[in-house]
């Protein structure tokens, strides 16, 4: 396999620039994992032989600007017309005393010291400059059997970084790659590790996985692991919801919604609504009840299911807005107002059009995730998109400040400044809403003088 077309000049030049003094310099990480499965690096890391002192004196012969970041990580970023490129000197780590970072590098010539501090094997080939592939670990191997292994001895790398088991489910929810067996057991034994985690390292590596293509697989394959993120997502399989709305068990619902979202530009889903697919039904083990004829109920559901989840998102420190946006979501997926004007209006005025575009997206793959029984609600969904649409193409106001009259013009009415301008917009916005009158200004200043 020769990748040398993949590699852009401006990266191939700088390596060049490096061996040519001497030094060896390889493309690494995850670029070259990306070019072997077929799918377009969103940056090339470049690593070297080359100590930092040695690399700043390469691009200084050359005229290259560059940003100094060794005393940190052993990086040195060239600034290219092509863009940034970050070189980092090969490198072996000292002891992790945080499950997380060494307490000392060193740097070294010896690619095999930098190749074996690495996570996983297809995240530790390095590309030559003339599109060779050097394997030190047997990485293409495993790409090609789409196995994710870890590097040496499993339990020594989760060990050093706790992280890591994280992303290792990450990349099975990228690529759909099986993870290894004993790398599987190394991330079981080790997973109590990832409490010594940062909490918003956590929720970056966990929503991320929530929106890669294969997420559900990575959470039904890893369900112990990210139970001790969500412990509702245990309580959660084999629950068995004993409603004709539902063929499937609580879990595998839940999983079949996340399927049903999306992939956007990217090949990513939107992470508020992978979140709130993932915790749309958390609520329900706890509001389950069992009626005289064995049919489950579970009222109340999405209220519970709203308090599981500010209370994870906020443990994952997650923003406030990202909170309150999924908060919304998961609150409102079962909710169908009646396939009235005035009543679809009213809850467009409470909900921005982004929000209710997302809500739409929620209850498809929610109701597309039902038993045939259960798919007959599909009729409400499109019913409201069906009205929405009409209201939009009408013109409608979804908020006062969208009517075609203002203060101004009540003044001139004869209207006093202050509370009453308020009122009076208040009333007719509330009769719009109803459908008593349509947002033109000759109509609604004809109601404005009967109001005043």
């Amino acid at each position: 396999m020769n990748l040398s077309s993949s590699v852009p000049d401006y990266i191939k030049a700088i390596l060049d620039l490096v061996n040519s003094a001497g030094f060896e310099a390889f493309v690494v990480g995850g670029a070259v994992r990306d070019l072997v499965t077929g799918r377009v690096p969103h940056d090339f890391d470049i690593a070297s032989s080359a100590s930092p002192n040695e690399l700043m004196k390469i691009l200084k012969s050359r005229d290259i600007p560059y940003v100094d970041m060794a005393k940190k990580h052993g990086t040195i970023t060239a600034i290219t017309s092509g863009g940034n490129v970050e070189i980092t000197t090969f490198r072996s780590d000292g002891d992790y005393l945080d499950a997380r970072h060494p307490s000392d590098v060193t740097f070294t010539r010896n690619i095999d010291e930098d190749v074996i501090r690495r996570d996983f094997t297809m995240n530790s080939l390095y590309l030559s400059s003339d599109g060779e592939i050097c394997d030190l670990t047997g990485g293409l191997e495993d790409i090609e059997e789409h196995k994710i292994k870890a590097v040496g001895d499993p339990k020594l790398r989760f060990d050093e970084d706790a992280l890591r088991i994280l992303r290792g489910i990450r990349f099975e929810a990228m690529l759909g790659f099986d993870i290894e067996d004993k790398t599987r057991l190394a991330m079981d034994s080790k997973a109590d590790k990832l409490k010594l985690i940062s909490a918003e390292r956590v929720q970056t590596e966990f929503i991320h996985l929530l929106r890669c293509p294969f997420a559900s697989k990575a959470i039904r394959d890893n369900l112990d692991i990210l139970s001790l993120i969500i412990p509702e997502l245990k309580e959660m399989a084999g629950f068995d919801q004993k409603s004709r709305y539902h063929d499937l068990d609580m879990l595998e619902h839940t999983l079949k919604v996340l399927d049903g979202i999306p992939l956007e530009e990217g090949g990513l889903r939107d992470g508020e609504l992978a979140v709130a697919a993932l915790l749309h039904d958390t609520g329900k083990p706890a509001s389950f009840v069992l009626d005289k004829n064995g049919l489950g109920h579970m009222k109340g559901h999405p209220r519970i299911s709203r308090e599981i989840t500010s209370r994870v998102l906020t443990s994952l420190k997650c923003s406030k807005a990202f909170i309150s946006d999924v908060e919304g979501l998961v609150e409102l997926h079962d909710t169908f107002v009646p396939l009235t004007f005035p009543d679809v209006h009213r809850f467009m005025s409470e909900h921005s059009g982004e929000f209710l575009a997302r809500l739409a997206v929620l209850q498809r793959a929610d109701i597309n995730a039902h038993s045939e029984y259960g798919l007959r609600r599909m009729a409400k969904l499109d019913g409201r998109i069906d009205i929405e649409q009409e209201l939009r193409a009408q013109g409608a106001a979804f908020k006062i400040t969208d009517l075609k009259i203002r203060g101004e013009d009540l003044i001139r009415l004869g209207c006093m400044p202050g509370p009453c301008i308020g009122s009076v917009l208040g009333k007719i916005f509330e009769m719009h809403i109803n459908g008593d009158v349509p947002n033109e200004r000759g109509a609604l200043l004809a109601l404005a003088r009967d109001l005043l």
